[in-house]
């Protein structure tokens, strides 16, 4: 197993201009009909009115039983159309997902084989959307803007950085320089602390012990929903056990996932990554009382694990 690590040079690039990477564990859906809003206010965990022109949301599809489908963020296309983003490997089946139950609505909805998702980072990044005629963003998560057939959304505040979705060619006239591989880019997500569905965590962990309501992932007022009723009532009864912590690592694991224990096995440590300098930071999966206890933790090595903060948009 490996553990990404960031370079040095993309580590100079972040601080003093910009990186670029092709995210193509991401893929784009198109949605759209007269329906659309209404049919997804069903389907979601977030609610469909906090979306705007200038603003995406983050949510998920669920199971009756509270277990996640699939991840989206859903922003305004052009006219009438949403677009929607969702890991690589669950595209198909999150339009499977999303046409089953779509009887009586008036709707379209698949994946977009000639969009693409590029990442620009850095404290230069926001010069790269002038290319496109993009308008200045706010560095709030999830705004969002979009000029033409090139759409941006906001993603990240350390450091600064945006998603461009669009047409492969259009993307591929600034994929020209400072290209970054999977393992820069890999790295810098565990770096910021930023738990991945289908990495991290699975169908089989309920999204409110993975952090749903610290990504505004949800909405506890909407109405109903697939799954709501297990969601709400881990959010009002106390069922919210576990959560998902940044934390810094005496050494680098061995492997990946990895028990952290007290003097016992009591959670997971589920990704790592080394910075420029060699210091190992890493995801962890913990019970909440524990972690805001203080109890020293390790690996089964004897590494430290020490917690820095929830994870959190």
């Amino acid at each position: 197993m490996k553990i990404p690590s960031i370079s040095t040079v993309a580590s100079k690039l972040l601080q003093s201009e910009h990186t670029i990477v092709w995210r193509q564990d991401w893929s784009i859906l198109k949605a759209s009909g007269s329906d659309i809003r209404k049919y997804l206010q069903g389907q979601i965990t977030q609610d469909m009115g906090k979306l705007t022109a200038g603003k995406g949301i983050h949510s998920f599809i669920l199971t009756p039983q509270g277990k996640t489908v699939s991840e989206l963020y859903i922003l305004e296309g052009n006219s009438d159309e949403l677009i929607l983003l969702t890991p690589s490997d669950y595209a198909v089946s999150t339009v499977a997902r999303l046409r089953q139950f779509a009887l009586g609505y008036q709707l379209r909805i698949g994946v977009v084989d000639t969009y693409s998702v590029l990442e620009i980072q850095g404290v230069q990044a926001a010069k790269k959307l002038q290319h496109f005629d993009l308008p200045a963003m706010e560095s709030a998560w999830l705004t969002t803007c979009h000029a033409g057939d090139i759409h941006a959304l906001t993603i990240s505040e350390k450091p600064h950085a945006f998603w461009l979705i669009g047409n492969t060619p259009e993307l591929e006239t600034i994929a020209c320089s400072n290209m970054l591989d999977k393992d820069d880019i890999e790295a810098m997500r565990i770096l910021q602390g930023i738990p991945r569905f289908g990495t991290d965590w699975d169908e089989k962990i309920y999204p409110m012990n993975a952090n749903l309501i610290e990504f505004d992932g949800v909405s506890f007022d909407k109405g109903c929903y697939v799954g709501q009723e297990v969601t709400s009532r881990m959010h009002w009864r106390g069922g919210i056990k576990k959560r998902f912590y940044r934390v810094k690592l005496g050494g680098v694991p061995e492997t990946l996932p990895c028990p952290i224990l007290t003097t016992a096995k009591i959670g997971m440590l589920t990704s790592a990554a080394t910075d420029a300098e060699g210091v190992c930071f890493g995801i962890a999966h913990l019970p909440i009382e524990v972690a805001e206890s203080d109890t020293p933790l390790s690996l089964e090595n004897s590494t430290e694990v020490n917690i820095i903060e929830t994870c959190h948009a």
